[in-house]
């Protein structure tokens, strides 16, 4: 009897070992660095926040793969409403000489954030080369007068 009350002992606290342990990194990294069903390595990160000053609403984000190949990312707080969009864009760099600007409209992009969404990503860029460095920005828009609500860059990254 005291074996099986020691063997029960030992799987109860088995059990609470592995669900205190932390989530994978993959698991942790999810809602970050997104390309369609993949997601990617956060290089840059920067709060997106409103114009008029205010809380983070978002997060503007420079993402890379094992391949070395970066992408633009944004995601938001909130979905956005129905007169709102965002747009994140990914500026590529050549030995400090801006060369590329491509954003999430750009083919190989998801499309800008639009009503009721949080997240977009631009097309890879290849960063194999030491020469390339990047930066991400995302901008918010009112759709009805045009107005920048909020945006946020991230510093120049390899």
């Amino acid at each position: 009897m005291l074996k099986k009350v020691i063997a029960a002992l030992g799987l109860a606290g088995a059990a609470l070992v592995s669900v205190a342990l932390p989530a994978s990194a993959q698991t942790q990294a999810a809602p970050n660095c997104q390309f369609g069903s993949s997601y990617g390595v956060v290089e840059g990160s920067a709060p997106v926040t409103p114009i008029t000053g205010g809380a983070a609403v978002g997060s503007a984000q420079v993402c890379r793969d094992s391949n070395y190949d970066y992408w633009g990312f944004a995601i938001y707080n909130s979905p956005m409403t129905v007169s709102q969009w965002a747009q994140v864009y990914l500026n590529r760099y050549r030995d400090g000489i801006l060369v590329d600007t491509i954003t999430c409209d750009t083919p190989g992009g998801n499309d800008r954030i639009g009503p009721g969404q949080t997240r977009c990503w631009t097309p890879k860029l290849t960063g194999l080369s030491g020469r390339w460095t990047f930066q991400t920005y995302s901008e918010k828009y009112s759709s009805h007068t045009g107005s920048l609500l909020a945006a946020g860059h991230t510093t120049i990254v390899r």
